[in-house]
């Protein structure tokens, strides 16, 4: 059996302080080099996707190299390739933070388990889908109702225009999602636990990062920030990520899909604007499209109503998960005593 200088943690740990099970691994600058490792990475990743765009472009006869790449316009299989596949980078990026400027294994990212819990796919995956499914409807119901949006820029979307924008963001926006909840929210908090035991500044530090690179009007803003709140807590709660991740991939597919068919009216803007709050920071999707904008009434009423159903649902989770775990309202999902701290990484 092979041994090791660090011990084990000898307390229940919760899914923000995973990264100090062992000392080697909750030094003070150990979460600097994590972030730093990880949004540089993140900075090359994306200059590589955006040269290919550029030549890509230069390919195509006729194309605008500019036009469109940063419209945000839902309904461009171009523009959505672009901005997903940018959210996307998080991916590798996060990988690229927690292993070589953590020097953790990748589980820990993951949840307290050390690993993807693949037996909690089923329920949480359900919750988080339903979740996001009704946090989608309430946003274009309250943007149908405010307004009638900003126009009928759809009527030049194709069909095959459209289906090809729904295959892109079924096959990106869950990538999307699991980079964003894995760097944005996983590695922040953690980084975050990493000093302070406390979770509330987990939260926001969780939370507070979605400003960066987003338009900062209310109609995305309330929504983004309670996106991330709730995607924060639930990650604290549940112990891991797996049912934040499903929320958001529910969020950002319906989000943007219902804001593509339904540009020009107000529950497309509605839908925008929540789109818009899920979107990955510094990408075209995180503001709100021209038709949303000029459809500014139906565009905030989707965004607050949003938000207000998220928060909702947040309690209604808190209150089934710690049913469902045996667990108390305020306590969450720990690694327990008897398990011992993942291996270090061998190099």
């Amino acid at each position: 059996m092979s041994t090791h200088t660090d011990t084990p943690a000898q307390r229940s740990v919760p899914f923000h302080r995973l990264a100090t099970v062992r000392p080697a691994w909750a030094r003070w600058h150990t979460p600097l080099l994590t972030l730093g490792a990880a949004f540089l990475a993140y900075l090359v990743l994306i200059s590589v996707v955006l040269v290919l765009a550029i030549l890509v472009l230069a390919l195509v006869p006729g194309e605008n190299v500019t036009l469109g790449v940063a419209s945000g316009d839902p309904t461009s299989p171009l523009d959505v390739t672009l901005a997903l596949a940018m959210g996307a980078a998080w991916v590798p990026a996060g990988m690229i933070g927690v292993r070589f400027g953590g020097w953790r294994p990748l589980g820990t990212i993951w949840s307290v388990a050390a690993r993807v819990r693949r037996e909690l796919l089923g329920p949480y995956g359900a919750w988080g889908a339903a979740m996001g499914a009704a946090v989608v409807a309430v946003a274009a119901v309250a943007g149908a109702l405010a307004g009638t949006g900003g126009g009928s820029a759809a009527a030049g979307a194709s069909v095959p225009q459209l289906l090809l924008v729904t295959v892109v963001v079924l096959v990106l926006a869950p990538l999307q999602a699991i980079g964003l909840e894995m760097t944005l929210r996983g590695a922040v908090m953690q980084a975050v636990g990493t000093w302070l035991r406390s979770p509330v500044p987990a939260f926001l530090a969780a939370t507070a990062v979605v400003l960066i690179g987003r338009e900062l009007t209310a109609a995305v803003v309330v929504p983004a920030l309670a996106l991330a709140l709730t995607a924060a807590v639930l990650a604290w709660k549940t112990g891991g990520l797996e049912l934040p991740i499903v929320l958001s991939a529910t969020v950002m597919i319906a989000s943007h899909l219902v804001s593509a068919v339904g540009a020009g009216t107000g529950a497309g803007a509605g839908a925008a604007a929540l789109n818009a709050a899920a979107a990955a920071p510094g990408t075209s999707s995180a503001a709100l499209t021209e038709t949303a904008a000029q459809a500014g009434g139906a565009a905030l009423a989707g965004g607050v109503g949003a938000a207000v159903a998220l928060l909702v649902l947040a309690g209604a989770s808190l209150l089934w998960i710690s049913s469902r775990e045996g667990i108390g309202l305020l306590q969450p999902v720990s690694r327990g005593t008897d398990q011992p701290a993942p291996e270090p990484v061998p190099f």
